[in-house]
Order: structure tokens, then sequence, then C-alpha cells
């Protein structure tokens, strides 16, 4: 997470996809709120898990074999159809990019949080946050300073 100065300055924080990048979410969103001037407001979108909407064979598998692995058998398979539709440069290109140690590194290192964890989190941080399902498995949530103010 950016680290960030003006305590209490800031109208708007906005973040996008980038929950899943903390390992602390209670702590990353009191650090958010604490940026929050008087009356500004909090967006953010984050995904989330769909594991509950996966088939009972393929949650297995996630189970069973680590991350890595799935990730390069995705990638391999997105190569074969990859040569047909871009080419053979730009599908061999992709399939580097995507199997890069550095590139792994980083999506093994993502750290998912459930719906309802956000949601746990949230309730204590932002009363009254408004929170919808933004298409797939991201979640958007807003939250309105002036709102807790309003309340008192």
């Amino acid at each position: 997470m950016l680290e960030t100065t003006g305590s209490g300055e800031y109208d708007l924080v906005l973040g996008v996809m980038t929950l899943h990048h903390v390992p602390d979410l209670q702590v990353a969103l009191a650090h958010v709120k604490g940026l929050l001037a008087p009356g500004g407001r909090i967006v953010l979108a984050a995904p989330y898990p769909a594991e509950s909407a996966l088939h009972p064979l393929r949650r297995s598998l996630h189970r069973l074999v680590p991350l890595r692995p799935r990730l390069h058998a995705m990638a391999v398979l997105r190569l074969g159809a990859n040569l047909v539709r871009r080419g053979p440069a730009t599908a061999w290109e992709i399939y580097r990019l995507q199997t890069r140690r550095e590139w792994l590194d980083h999506l093994v290192s993502d750290r998912f949080f459930s719906r309802e964890e956000l949601q746990r989190c949230c309730a204590t941080l932002f009363p009254g946050c408004q929170m919808e399902r933004l298409g797939g498995t991201v979640v958007g949530l807003t939250w309105d300073s002036a709102v807790l103010s309003r309340r008192r």
C-alpha cells in the first residue's frame, strides 16, 4: 500500500483493485479512513473470491494443486488459443509475460478476503457505508464521512 501522509486532508480516497495486496484488511481500511477530511468520501472497488460459485470438482482441484502450477497451466492453455487469434509472436510474448517469476510471485502473494470479511471490517469503520456487487466478483464500497456526523 502506498505510504501517504496528510492525515485527514483528502476529500476523496479512491482505491481500485488494491485491497487484495494488503496483509491486514482492518489496518489498511483504518489507514484509509484516517486520510479522509471531514465531509470526505471513500470509494473502493475490490475483488473477492468466488470459491462458493465454483463447481465442487474445481474447488477440490484448487485445494489439491498449488496456485503457481495452476497459473502456469492456464498460461499454456491461453498460448494455444492466442496462437490462432493473435499469431505466434504475440502469443509467445503474452505467454512469456504471464509465466515470468516476478508476475507469478505477485499473483501468488495476493490475499483475497471474503465479502463477509469486508462487511465485518466496514461495519465498524464505516457505519452506513454502501456496498454493492459491481459485476463478477468485484464489490464496490462508498462511504461519506458526513453520514456519520449527521447520525450523531
